[in-house]
Protein backbone atom coordinates (compact mmCIF):
# COMPACT_ATOMS: atom_id res chain seq x y z
CA UNK A 1 0.00 0.00 0.00
CA UNK A 2 1.51 3.22 -0.85
CA UNK A 3 0.35 6.76 0.03
CA UNK A 4 1.45 9.87 -1.77
CA UNK A 5 1.18 13.48 -0.25
CA UNK A 6 2.10 16.76 -2.40
CA UNK A 7 4.08 19.04 0.35
CA UNK A 8 5.76 21.70 -1.47
CA UNK A 9 7.92 23.78 0.37
CA UNK A 10 7.86 21.57 3.59
CA UNK A 11 11.17 20.86 5.35
CA UNK A 12 10.81 17.13 6.07
CA UNK A 13 11.97 18.49 9.53
CA UNK A 14 8.72 19.38 10.20
CA UNK A 15 6.57 16.80 8.86
CA UNK A 16 5.01 14.57 11.56
CA UNK A 17 3.17 11.21 10.17
CA UNK A 18 1.59 9.30 12.62
CA UNK A 19 -0.82 5.60 11.17
CA UNK A 20 -3.11 4.04 12.89
CA UNK A 21 -4.99 0.81 12.05
CA UNK A 22 -7.25 2.51 9.40
CA UNK A 23 -5.82 5.87 8.61
CA UNK A 24 -2.75 7.94 8.61
CA UNK A 25 -2.25 11.45 9.73
CA UNK A 26 -0.11 13.43 8.13
CA UNK A 27 0.80 17.15 9.49
CA UNK A 28 3.54 19.96 9.04
CA UNK A 29 4.62 21.81 11.89
CA UNK A 30 6.01 24.96 10.47
CA UNK A 31 3.77 28.05 11.43
CA UNK A 32 4.69 29.17 7.67
CA UNK A 33 3.52 26.17 5.59
CA UNK A 34 0.30 24.58 7.69
CA UNK A 35 -0.83 21.66 6.42
CA UNK A 36 -2.86 18.64 8.29
CA UNK A 37 -4.67 15.49 6.40
CA UNK A 38 -6.33 12.03 7.65
CA UNK A 39 -5.78 9.75 4.80
CA UNK A 40 -7.80 6.16 5.08
CA UNK A 41 -5.87 2.88 3.98
CA UNK A 42 -6.97 -0.44 3.99
CA UNK A 43 -8.21 -2.36 7.07
CA UNK A 44 -4.90 -5.17 5.83
CA UNK A 45 -2.29 -2.59 5.86
CA UNK A 46 0.36 -3.48 8.21
CA UNK A 47 1.07 0.13 9.59
CA UNK A 48 4.53 -1.75 11.88
CA UNK A 49 6.33 -2.04 8.42
CA UNK A 50 5.83 1.73 7.42
CA UNK A 51 8.28 3.26 5.35
CA UNK A 52 8.45 7.03 4.03
CA UNK A 53 10.91 9.40 2.14
CA UNK A 54 10.58 12.92 1.06
CA UNK A 55 11.97 14.14 -2.18
CA UNK A 56 10.92 17.05 -3.69
CA UNK A 57 8.02 17.93 -2.24
CA UNK A 58 6.74 14.41 -2.65
CA UNK A 59 6.28 12.48 0.53
CA UNK A 60 5.34 8.72 0.05
CA UNK A 61 4.59 6.30 2.71
CA UNK A 62 4.23 2.30 2.23
CA UNK A 63 3.13 -0.09 4.04
CA UNK A 64 3.14 -4.02 3.85
CA UNK A 65 -0.28 -5.87 3.61
CA UNK A 66 -0.77 -7.68 6.89
CA UNK A 67 -0.40 -12.02 6.78
CA UNK A 68 -3.23 -13.42 5.86
CA UNK A 69 -4.10 -15.75 8.39
CA UNK A 70 -5.40 -18.99 7.48
CA UNK A 71 -8.90 -19.76 8.74
CA UNK A 72 -8.77 -21.92 12.43
CA UNK A 73 -10.52 -25.12 11.84
CA UNK A 74 -10.79 -28.48 14.22
CA UNK A 75 -11.88 -32.05 12.65
CA UNK A 76 -14.46 -33.05 14.99
CA UNK A 77 -15.26 -37.13 15.48
CA UNK A 78 -18.07 -38.52 15.46
CA UNK A 79 -18.34 -40.46 18.42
Amino acid sequence: VRVTVEMPGVSKEKIKINAYEDKVEVKSEDPKRKYHEVIEIPYETDVETAMSTYTNGILEITFKKKEQSKPKGKQINIE
